[in-house]
C-alpha cells in the first residue's frame, strides 16, 4: 500500500489551513515542550546578511511568525499565502499581504531580494514550478530561504499512532493499517531537497538543526495529535469515536511517562540557502 499523501491532499489542506487555529496549537506545543529552545525564524534569517533594504516577499507566511523578524531585518516585507483565513487573521500591523499561489506568483520577474518558503513546499502539487517561480521573481543574486523537516522526524509519533491502531484493531488486520498511519509521504524534505533545488541556484547549502520535545504529561501530546484527527478517524473500526481513541492515547502515554519520566519527540529540521545566478 502506498502511503497517503496528505501533504498534498486539497481537502487536508483546507481542514488545516483555513485558519491559524491548527497551525497555532502546533507551533505553540514546539514552543513550550523543546528542552533547548531556539527562535527558529531568527535562526533562519540570520543565515543571511542583511543590508536592510532588501524586498521580502514570505511564500506561505501562515499565522505569520517571519512578519516581526523579517520586519526587524528590513522594513519591505510582503506577506503571501494561499489561505485567504490566514492572511486575514494576521496580527496588526498587519503587513502588505497578497493571497498567492506560490505555482504562479502575482510579482513583476526580478522584483524579490529574498523570498522565504518555509515548511511549505511539501504542499505545493508542483515543486518544479514553484521552484522556477522563485527563480523567476528573485533578482541576480537574490536569495531563497527554504526551511523543511527530515523525513524521518518526529517518529515518536508515529510509533504511537501505530500503537493506538493495534489496540484498536484485531491482530489479523493491523498490518495495512499500520502502513496508513505510518508518516505521510514527505515530497520535499532534507534528504532531497538538495536535489530539488541544485539545478535552479547557483549554490545549495543545507543547514540542520536537531531537537526533542519533551512531554512530562498526556495532555499537550493529545492536543498536537489531535490537530491532524483526521488522518485517524477515516481507518478507525466502525463504532470508534475519536473520545474513545483519546483514552486509548492517553492510556500509552500515561504508562510511558510513568516508566520513562516523559514521552520524548526527536525532531530534525534544517534550512536550504539558495542563491541564484548572476
Amino acid at each position: 500500500m502506498d502511503k497517503p499523501d496528505l501533504y498534498r491532499d486539497e481537502t487536508f489542506l483546507k481542514q488545516q489551513y483555513q485558519t491559524q487555529d491548527l497551525l497555532a496549537i502546533r507551533v505553540r506545543t514546539h514552543q513550550l515542550y523543546e528542552a533547548q529552545p531556539v527562535d527558529f525564524p531568527a535562526w533562519v534569517l540570520d543565515h543571511l546578511s542583511w543590508r536592510g533594504d532588501e524586498q521580502v516577499l514570505d511564500v506561505g507566511c501562515g499565522s505569520g511568525v517571519y512578519v516581526n523578524p523579517a520586519r526587524t531585518r528590513t522594513p519591505h516585507y510582503i506577506a503571501g499565502d494561499l489561505s485567504l483565513g490566514m492572511l486575514q487573521a494576521l496580527a496588526a500591523p498587519q503587513p502588505p499581504r497578497l493571497n498567492l499561489d506560490a505555482q504562479r506568483l502575482p510579482l513583476a520577474t526580478a522584483s524579490v531580494d529574498v523570498l522565504l518558503a518555509n515548511h511549505m513546499l511539501y504542499h505545493v502539487p508542483d515543486l518544479a514550478a514553484a521552484v522556477a517561480e522563485f527563480v523567476r521573481v528573485l533578482r541576480p543574486g537574490g536569495y531563497l530561504l527554504a526551511a523543511t523537516n527530515s523525513a524521518h522526524t518526529m517518529a515518536e509519533l508515529d510509533d504511537l499512532s501505530v500503537e493506538l491502531v493495534r489496540r484498536l484493531w484485531p491482530a489479523d488486520e493491523q498490518t495495512p493499517l499500520e502502513r496508513l498511519l505510518r508518516r505521510a509521504h514527505l515530497p520535499f524534505h532534507l534528504e532531497n531537497g538538495q536535489a530539488w533545488l541544485a539545478p535552479y541556484f547557483a549554490s545549495v547549502l543545507r543547514y540542520d538543526l536537531p531537537g526533542v520535545l519533551v512531554f512530562p504529561e498526556p495532555q499537550p501530546v493529545i492536543d498536537y495529535v489531535a490537530t491532524v484527527a483526521e488522518r485517524f478517524v477515516p481507518v478507525f473500526p466502525a463504532g470508534v469515536t475519536w473520545e474513545q481513541a483519546v483514552a486509548i492515547l492517553d492510556d500509552i502515554l500515561t504508562a510511558h511517562i510513568a516508566a520513562h519520566g516523559a514521552f520524548r519527540v526527536h525532531k530534525l529540521a534544517g534550512l536550504f540557502v539558495c542563491r541564484t545566478h548572476g
